[in-house]
């Protein structure tokens, strides 16, 4: 299969962006978190995004994006199923991933406890990184992933694949910013939006903060400690005897750094 006509092909399927990278460069993923993971013969992951209307955006923290964010979520599910199917078609295996996911399917560990208590969450297979893999984007200091048209106002999703299609190039060799985000310019003003200093502008968020501002009655150490607990279950059967509790109750979405970002709002 030639790359640019799959890529064509997903965009007739209504995607904004598609990046294609190559699965050798996940092989510094953690362990569990790899392409080969789930699809043992992969040789490719396709990455697909829609776009967040800036309108949309610019109401944040609302209602409208709350619906949107799931809109979105919904139409990236049918379209990596349908990608996943058209691969197939052709000969190939396809294993699509969701741009979502339940806590209770998450790898949560447990770094600090007490007044500081600190957690970590891996998805199964990190779209963010997936993207910036496939040549889409980049990240930057507030951990999110932006691309030169859109800035941060998109979502990502993933296909693995025993396809083998020539990747797209990174737009440079490490997980950091500088090409698209300069955050030296809009004086990082990302991380002056969060409300509880979740972000601490080295590219990473503190995930305990970020909730429990989110969802303070839903959000505690023991749901998080709870949630390791069961990582010890397969999730085949994690999934039968959950407590409805743990399945990422709603809670009120943030964006208050997406909003504060620049890039992408001069057209």
């Amino acid at each position: 299969m030639e790359s640019e006509e799959v890529k064509e092909k997903i965009k007739e399927m209504g995607a904004h962006l598609v990046g294609i990278a190559s699965v050798n460069h996940f092989r510094n993923a953690p362990k569990g978190h790899r392409p080969s993971d789930f699809l043992p013969n992969s040789k490719s992951v396709i990455v697909v995004g829609l776009r967040v209307p800036l309108a949309i955006v610019e109401t944040i923290p609302s209602p409208f994006y709350e619906a949107m964010y799931d809109r979105v979520n919904e139409e990236l599910s049918s379209l990596v199923y349908r990608v996943a199917s058209y691969l197939e078609r052709e000969g190939f295996d396809a294993f699509p991933i969701d741009p979502d996911e339940p806590d209770y399917l998450r790898d949560v560990k447990v770094l600090e406890e007490g007044e500081t208590f600190k957690i970590k969450m891996f998805a199964s297979l990190s779209h963010r990184h997936a993207a910036v893999l496939a040549g889409l984007g980049e990240f930057t200091p507030a951990s999110y992933v932006v691309v030169p048209e859109l800035g941060p106002r998109v979502r990502f999703a993933s296909v693995i694949t025993s396809a083998p299609l020539e990747p797209d190039p990174p737009l440079k060799n490490e997980f950091t910013w500088g090409l698209i985000c300069k955050p030296e310019k809009c004086g990082y003003a990302c991380i002056k939006a969060c409300p509880v200093k979740a972000l601490p502008g080295n590219g990473t968020v503190d995930h305990y903060k970020c909730r429990k501002y989110r969802g303070p009655q839903i959000y505690t150490m023991n749901y998080f400690k709870e949630i390791v607990k069961l990582q010890k279950i397969p999730p085949r059967i994690r999934k039968l005897i959950v407590p409805p509790n743990y399945r990422s109750p709603a809670a009120q979405l943030c964006g208050k750094c997406l909003k504060a970002c620049p890039i992408g709002r001069e057209k």
